[in-house]
């Protein structure tokens, strides 16, 4: 088969892999569309119909850049960023290699493999959506391993070794964090067997194992690299005034990212210079003292900086649509590009 190198053609045979996939036809549309159409357009202003990877990383460059300067939102940027990463892909090996656990690709089974998944999600516990689709990657992945070693009918053909073989497969392929949620969803999907099918196989000891989850620790940010990451901040732009203030909230009071974007104009009483929260990870109210030049910060944003809309949170994105900041992503964000601008470069421990 010749292989395709003109990128509109890449990306309409991207849109039907992962149809063929199992991902809604409309899906893989709206994809398309608002996905892979940039990368192509981004390559005819360059006058370039082919594929050439300079000119991807030119594109990833610039949805980089429009993520900074908060042109695009953090979900936004994500999707733009896999889709040139899956023309790259598809590029180099003509398939669809990477499958997410966020169901935008699938795996396929065989029949008895696919009905016995569906069952298995049914008879789960009521679980929140997102834990719900990421069991059911895992288990897809574990079935699809099983059919790879002859096994095509889990509902009747697995034995302790199935299950001991696929960890080890496992540990080698996946982190410490995605190992364990593995392990923990294959531990539900035996009880379901056990429970549900002809099968009695003493699966609690090996999928009971302890997997130790690996833990960054950063040796302490000093003061002089706090003043020299604070010194990068162009505080006479609406985000710089707003970055100031929610970096000097972090460094001064110690307070999480997740209670500064949660924020409000009334958690701040400005008569006594406090600043009242509940911490969203305790649900403890605290009382915090407003330090004068964190609120000389927070008041210079307010009034010369933040826009001006009917929201109750403090903080809010620094360009159009106007909405409070979401996700903590976004300040771990900031702060390691003020670092990066310092010069400043932190590991963990081994």
């Amino acid at each position: 088969m010749k292989k395709v190198t003109n990128v509109s053609e890449i990306c309409i045979l991207i849109r039907n892999k992962l149809i063929e996939y199992g991902v809604k036809e409309h899906t893989a549309w709206y994809e398309y569309s608002h996905n892979y159409r940039p990368v192509i357009y981004f390559f005819l202003d360059k006058n370039q119909a082919e594929y050439q990877p300079d000119i991807l990383c030119q594109y990833q460059e610039l949805v980089q850049k429009r993520f900074d300067q908060e042109e695009i939102s953090y979900k936004t940027y994500k999707a733009y960023l896999r889709a040139a990463a899956r023309i790259n892909e598809f590029y180099k090996t003509g398939d669809l290699v990477h499958v997410g656990a966020n169901g935008h690709a699938r795996t396929p089974l065989c029949i008895k493999n696919e009905e016995l998944l569906k069952e298995f999600l049914a008879w789960i516990e009521p679980v929140e959506p997102k834990t719900k689709k990421d069991m059911a990657w895992a288990i897809r992945k574990y079935l699809c391993w099983l059919e790879n070693h002859g096994i095509h009918d889990g509902g009747t053909e697995i034995s302790a070794h199935s299950f001991s073989g696929y960890m080890t497969y496992a540990a080698s392929k996946y982190r410490e964090g995605s190992l364990h949620n593995i392990q923990l969803y294959l531990k539900k999907f035996h009880k379901f067997l056990n429970e549900e099918k002809p099968l009695n196989i003493p699966y609690e000891f090996v999928l009971s194992l302890p997997i130790i989850r690996p833990k960054k620790i950063f040796d302490p940010i000093t003061q002089d690299e706090i003043h020299r990451i604070i010194a990068q901040i162009d505080r006479t732009t609406t985000k710089g005034k707003r970055d100031y203030a929610m970096i000097l909230l972090a460094a001064r009071n110690g307070i999480r990212g997740i209670d500064i974007i949660n924020m409000k104009l009334t958690d701040i009483d400005w008569r006594v210079n406090e600043i009242k929260i509940v911490q969203k990870k305790t649900g403890v109210s605290i009382a915090l003292p407003l330090f004068s030049d964190v609120g000389e910060a927070i008041k210079e944003y307010i009034l010369n900086g933040r826009p001006e809309v009917s929201s109750r949170y403090i903080f809010l994105r620094a360009a159009h649509p106007y909405r409070p900041l979401t996700t903590t992503v976004v300040l771990n964000h900031i702060w390691e590009l003020y670092q990066r601008k310092a010069g400043i470069e932190r590991y963990t421990e081994k």
